[in-house]
């Protein structure tokens, strides 16, 4: 029978992986802003230790390099947050009209992008730079997704909802109709004092969004 003193171990154990992982966490709060508001030329990861309260030596024990703490942002972008939107293509999908579906799909993803705004600016940046990063990042965990998306744009062009033009090109565009707003943001605030992160002119853009491409009539 272990004595109570045998246990203090592991507890000690268990308090240092609690406060390893919750450092880890707040290591890649701060690199996801960081990465998204100025590239990854631009940011600078002891920038992003002191953001985390951390030490730079804490984001290379959990990291390595700036370059893997980039991936793991962008593997919990995609893994924790971008299925938000996606899962309404295919869950609970029993009885309900290709119409219904297709409102529900472009409602939920305008909504991810208003409250997603770095996921846009990551995938931006990387687009206008190039090379390996948005190699790795298309072929992982881009392309899969559009997979999907595109199969069921393609069942809703059937259906007659959406017009007949390239998947590919429908596809890009409803992204552009349902982020642009939000990425140029202060554009729309500094031309004409709109405020995206208000939760009335969100909703606003949702209906705008599903008047485009789902009308009433």
């Amino acid at each position: 029978m272990a004595k109570p003193a045998d246990k203090k171990p592991a507890g000690k154990r268990e308090l240092v992986q609690t406060r390893a992982e919750e450092t880890r966490e707040r290591i890649l709060d701060a690199a996801y802003e960081a990465f998204a508001k100025q590239g990854f030329e631009g940011a600078n990861t002891r920038a992003i230790a002191a953001t985390a309260d951390t030490t730079h030596a804490a984001i290379r024990y959990h990291f390595g390099t700036k370059e893997e703490l980039w991936r793991e942002v962008v593997r919990r972008m995609y893994d924790e947050v971008a299925e938000e939107a996606e899962l309404t293509l295919v869950e609970d999908t029993a009885g309900r009209s290709p119409t219904e579906l297709l409102r529900r799909y472009l409602r939920s993803y305008a909504r991810y992008s208003a409250a997603n705004l770095n996921h846009a600016l990551i995938t931006i940046s990387e687009s206008v730079t190039g090379g390996e990063r948005l190699e790795w990042m298309s072929e992982t965990f881009i392309r899969p997704r559009h997979e999907i998306a595109l199969t069921h744009l393609r069942k809703y062009m059937d259906a007659g909802l959406l017009p007949d033009i390239s998947p590919v090109a429908l596809l890009y565009i409803i992204v552009s109709v349902c982020q642009m707003p939000f990425v140029l943001s202060q554009q729309m605030k500094v031309l004409y004092d709109v405020d995206m992160t208000d939760e009335a002119v969100i909703d606003e853009h949702i209906d705008a969004v599903l008047k485009i491409f789902v009308p009433d009539n």
